[in-house]
C-alpha cells in the first residue's frame, strides 16, 4: 500500500518512522486519507507498533499520596519521573474499581459488577455486557483479569465473583466465574467443578500479571491450626485453553514461611516471577529472593538474592530502561518509593511516599497501543 508518491522516499523507511510515532499522532494522520486509515488499522501495523512501544514502557503508580492527601494514579513518561499524566479522574469516571493492564488496554472492574475495557491512548472504551445480574452484590466480592492468547491474538477477560464468608449457605456457590471474548463480545460460564480447585482461596487482586498467554494471581487461605497461618499459592489461567491451574508456592526457609510475595514479569525474557522477602521479621535488615517459574509451570527456581538491605520493606516491579539498564522498585519502611540499581547498589529517591495506613504502592508497566475496542471513543483535546 503506497503511502507516498515520492519515489525518493522509500516506503519501508516511511513505515519505520510511522511505527515509532505516538498513538495520538497516528490518530491524526488517519484523517489524511482512506489509504492512510486502512494502513494504520492493518493488524500487522498495530502488532509491530505495539512491539516497538514495549521497548519503551511507561510506569503506572497508584497509591494514597502522603503529600496530596488523596488517592492518585500516575503514568510516568520517562525515567526522570519529572512528568506524568494523572489517570485517576478517568479511572474514577469508569467506575473507580480494581484494574489490570495488558498490551495498552486497561480492564476496569467496579463494585457494581460492571466491566470496561479502556485504551487510554486512543480514548476508546468498551462496556462489556453485564453478566452476573442475578446475585446480590453485597454478598459477593468481584475481581477480573485481562490478557491475550499470543498465538490466536485473542483478548479475553477472566471474571470471578466470590461469596463473602459470612453469607455462605449450601444454596449459594462459593465462587462463580466466566470468560469474555473480545472478538465475539460474549461470555462463557466456567463450570462449577472447574472452580473447585480455587473456590476456597482468597485472591489478591493487587498482584497479578499476564505472561505468554497465561494470567496469574497470588492466592491464600487461612488456617490457625497450621504452623503457617497463611498458605500462599499462585493460580494460573491458560487463556487459550481456558483452564485453571494451582501452582504451589516456592519451597522457602522458615524465616519466610508467612511472608507475602509480589508477582512480577522479568524484562526481556517474559517470565513470571515472585519477589519473596523476610522483611516481616523483627530485623532492621532484609533479604529479598527472586523466584522464577519454569516454562511448564511445574516448579520455581531461585534466580537471585538481594540483601541484606537496611530498612527496606519490599521489592516489586522492574523498570527496563533499555541497553540492559534494569532498575527495581523498592519500598522503604518509611513508606518512600525508590529505584534500586543492582549494579551500583545505589538507591534513587522517586519523591513518592504513601500515607500511613493508606493504600501502598502498586506498580504496573504500560505501553501505548493501537489495539481497538471498537465501541465508544472520547475525543482528543488539542
Amino acid at each position: 500500500m503506497a503511502l507516498t508518491s515520492n519515489a525518493q522516499w522509500p516506503e519501508d523507511l516511511a513505515t519505520s518512522i510511522l511505527l515509532r510515532l505516538p498513538v495520538k499522532s497516528i490518530i491524526r494522520f488517519k484523517c489524511v486519507s482512506t489509504t492512510w486509515r486502512c494502513f494504520f488499522d492493518n493488524p500487522s501495523f498495530v502488532s509491530r507498533h505495539l512491539c516497538i512501544s514495549k521497548q519503551n514502557p511507561r510506569i503506572l503508580v497508584d497509591y494514597s499520596d502522603e503529600y496530596d492527601d488523596k488517592f492518585v494514579l500516575r503514568m510516568f513518561h520517562d525515567t526522570t519521573l519529572a512528568t506524568f499524566d494523572d489517570w485517576f479522574p478517568q479511572l474514577q469516571a469508569l467506575g473507580n474499581g480494581s484494574f489490570c493492564v495488558h498490551d495498552g488496554l486497561v480492564c476496569v472492574c467496579d463494585i457494581y459488577f460492571r466491566i470496561r475495557l479502556w485504551n487510554p491512548a486512543t480514548r476508546e472504551i468498551r462496556f462489556l455486557p453485564e453478566y452476573y445480574t442475578d446475585i446480590k452484590r453485597r454478598r459477593y466480592l468481584n475481581f477480573a483479569g485481562f490478557g491475550s492468547d499470543p498465538i490466536l491474538n485473542e483478548y479475553k477477560v477472566i471474571y470471578f465473583v466470590q461469596n463473602v464468608k459470612s453469607h455462605k449457605t449450601p444454596l449459594l456457590p462459593s465462587m462463580r466465574g466466566a470468560v469474555y471474548k473480545m472478538s465475539t463480545d460474549s461470555w462463557r460460564e466456567i463450570k462449577r467443578e472447574e472452580l473447585e480447585l480455587v473456590e476456597e482461596k482468597s485472591f489478591h487482586d493487587s498482584t497479578n500479571a499476564c505472561v505468554n498467554g497465561v494470567y496469574y494471581w497470588v492466592v491464600s487461605d487461612y488456617d490457625s491450626c497450621k504452623v503457617r497461618e497463611y498458605e500462599y499459592d499462585v493460580v494460573a489461567f491458560d487463556i487459550r485453553k481456558e483452564v485453571l491451574q494451582l501452582i504451589e508456592w516456592p519451597h522457602i526457609p522458615d524465616t519466610q514461611q508467612n511472608t507475602w510475595g509480589e508477582l512480577v514479569i522479568i524484562p526481556n525474557i517474559d517470565r513470571i516471577s515472585l519477589w519473596i522477602s523476610d522483611s516481616y521479621t523483627d530485623s532492621h535488615t532484609s533479604n529479598h529472593d527472586l523466584w522464577v517459574l519454569s516454562q511448564q509451570g511445574h516448579y520455581w527456581t531461585k534466580l537471585l538474592t538481594i540483601g541484606p538491605l537496611l530498612k527496606v520493606h519490599k521489592l516489586f516491579g522492574f523498570w527496563n530502561m533499555g541497553k540492559g539498564n534494569v532498575k527495581i522498585f523498592v519500598q522503604f519502611t518509611n513508606r518512600q518509593l525508590h529505584l534500586y540499581d543492582q549494579q551500583t547498589h545505589e538507591f534513587i529517591d522517586t519523591g513518592l511516599r504513601h500515607q500511613f495506613n493508606g493504600k501502598g504502592f502498586d506498580i504496573r508497566t504500560y505501553e501505548e497501543s493501537l489495539i481497538t475496542t471498537r465501541r465508544h471513543t472520547l475525543g482528543y483535546n488539542n
